[in-house]
């Protein structure tokens, strides 16, 4: 069984819709990685140029000191927020991701499975093993992307778990 041209024209535009939609989420995903890290380098550069004008006011050292010392523990609550904003902008763009893919490849399945039927109309009596050959196959396929899903689930939680953990620890 051969695909008409229209067939594989169709093919294709399907194709490029899904490279388009891909591409179009991870263009977003930059984008708003790039715009939280603009933002945390405005934020910076304005609180250096503060700090400076505090420093500079300092009449002791111990003032000094101290300025110092303030200085430094908001720049290590903002780092982590910046990575935290980071981190859920990288979470929900695998989200977005996944499902395309999980879209694919159920599709795939579909469109194997129905040219395996139309094939089967066509093949000789006696060709049932095959059949069920072919069924425990994708079963099996279905199953090891499931488990594979599983998985990665599994290890997104464990990292959120993780992080939330260090955040926790962090505060103390």
């Amino acid at each position: 069984m051969s695909a008409t041209p229209e067939q594989m024209f169709k093919a294709q535009q399907e194709n490029l819709e899904r490279l388009l939609s891909l591409s179009k989420v991870l263009l977003d995903s930059t984008e708003k990685v790039s715009q939280a890290s603009l933002g945390i380098v405005k934020q910076q550069i304005q609180s250096l140029h503060e700090q400076a004008s505090r420093l500079a006011n300092a009449k002791t050292p111990q003032e000094w000191y101290q300025i110092q010392m303030d200085y430094i523990k908001p720049t290590g609550n903002s780092a982590q927020e910046h990575v935290t904003k980071t981190y859920e902008i990288s979470k929900e763009t695998a989200q977005e991701v996944a499902n395309i893919i999980q879209g694919q490849v159920e599709d795939f399945n579909k469109k194997v499975s129905e040219a395996f039927n139309e094939t089967l109309k066509s093949m000789p009596q006696g060709s049932e093993p095959m059949t069920a050959a072919f069924n425990s196959l994708m079963a099996a396929g279905n199953n090891a992307y499931a488990s594979a899903q599983k998985a990665f689930k599994q290890v997104v939680e464990l990292a959120e778990n993780n992080a939330k953990n260090l955040s926790q620890m962090n505060k103390l």
